[in-house]
């Protein structure tokens, strides 16, 4: 089925949240972001395919500095982490070989507004004959990867959306579904899963949940 976009009461309410007074010192930040353990493809499809599009009104993208990148590539480890894609398709074989060997795309942006927490939004669009279909697995994806975001190494605090979707295409081309914005996805995990009120966890939630993020330890909500 089709996805649709939180409605304005809760892109509302994650926008009066104020950006605390401490901020990360440059001195804080703790080496490089990890990089991507395997070759993972990483897609930047625009805003609208992966949701929370009005939000995105009174934020800057951060695509042209990097920090999308960055953040991808962070989101993308973490994920590869936790669950390591096994490149095996419904046919049970993998590319180069007789099948078609989908595989994951992991979409990020990365939205900053003054006055407000930057906005991390991450979707993980992955075949049907991936593990990540599972509930709980994907649940467990989505802890792993709203962790690493809260906890990155660039900036704090930050508010996290994710989510993890299953692409539907047709028997003759299974992969557009993962190509085309905007095209039919299942969702099989969102923040509600993870005991958020909604599908956009803010910097107090995500504080009750891990704590303190690393690169400012002493930010509190």
């Amino acid at each position: 089925m089709t996805e649709h976009y939180a409605p304005l009461r809760e892109v509302r309410r994650w926008m009066r949240v104020s950006t605390p007074v401490n901020k990360a010192a440059a001195s804080g930040l703790r080496g490089q972001l990890p990089q991507i353990a395997g070759p993972l493809v990483i897609g930047a499809l625009g805003v609208g395919a992966i949701g929370a599009g009005i939000a995105w009104r009174a934020l800057a993208s951060t695509r042209g500095t990097g920090r999308t990148q960055r953040f991808a590539e962070l989101a993308s480890s973490a994920l590869e982490a936790a669950f390591p894609e096994t490149f095996i398709d419904e046919a049970g074989v993998g590319p180069g070989e007789h099948g078609s060997g989908e595989r994951r795309v992991v979409n990020v942006e990365v939205g900053e507004g003054f006055g407000r927490p930057s906005l991390v939004s991450i979707d993980v669009v992955a075949p049907a004959s991936d593990e990540l279909a599972n509930v709980e697995v994907a649940t467990e994806a989505l802890d792993a990867l709203t962790r690493a975001v809260w906890n990155n190494a660039e900036m704090a605090p930050v508010s996290v959306r994710a989510r993890v979707l299953i692409a539907r295409g047709d028997a003759d081309s299974p992969a557009d579904a993962r190509a085309v914005p905007g095209a039919q996805t299942e969702t099989v995990a969102d923040m509600a899963v993870l005991g958020f009120e909604d599908e956009i966890a803010r910097p107090d939630e995500l504080y009750a949940r891990y704590g303190a993020p690393d690169c400012d330890p002493a930010w509190r909500p």
